[in-house]
């Protein structure tokens, strides 16, 4: 395998290897507590935020909702009314989830509610979001992952095997996260 398909493969691209890198070198020096999960206990309803709400949160939502938690999704960047994007769908679909029925939300069309827990993919949503909705607890979900991170990459235009990769982590992350709030 050459060096830049095991990018292609584990970061999605250059662009991802050096996000990924440059996020969680900061993780180490500090940043991002207000987002390690720390404040969970009471969440009654998972909302995933991501930037066009066609790939990684729809997906993370149509986990929650199998595995029984209540959760919406919406993107920070998207014009709504989207549906889930193909890869997702085949996805979601190969592993027992069904999106058929997704379209994007804008978030203008959120309204935070008592016991919400903000899920983001990667620290500029974090970013966005605390000036938003300071008050609204978040998580970065790779925290939630066998593999923790703080930076999950945007698989929209990534091959196969990262986009699988992606889609496995908000998986395993969901799960995880539902287990430690019931906890």
């Amino acid at each position: 395998m050459s060096y830049s398909q095991y990018i292609a493969d584990t970061y999605g691209s250059k662009r991802g290897l050096a996000r990924y890198v440059k996020f969680n070198i900061k993780k180490h020096l500090g940043a991002y507590k207000n987002a390690d999960g720390r404040q969970i206990k009471n969440t009654k309803r998972l909302i995933y935020v991501c930037s066009g709400n066609i790939c990684r949160s729809p997906f993370g939502e149509a986990v929650s909702l199998k595995a029984g938690f209540p959760a919406i999704s919406f993107g920070l960047h998207c014009r709504g009314g989207d549906p889930a994007f193909e890869k997702t769908l085949d996805y979601a679909s190969r592993h027992g989830y069904n999106l058929d029925r997704h379209r994007s939300t804008k978030m203008r069309d959120y309204t935070p509610l008592v016991g919400d827990l903000l899920i983001v993919m990667e620290p500029a949503h974090l970013d966005e979001l605390n000036a938003l909705y300071p008050n609204v607890n978040k998580v970065l979900i790779g925290q939630f992952a066998s593999n923790k991170t703080v930076y999950l990459h945007d698989p929209f235009n990534t091959n196969q095997t990262f986009f699988d990769k992606c889609m496995q982590q908000i998986e395993e992350a969901t799960l995880s996260l539902i287990t430690t709030i019931k906890k």
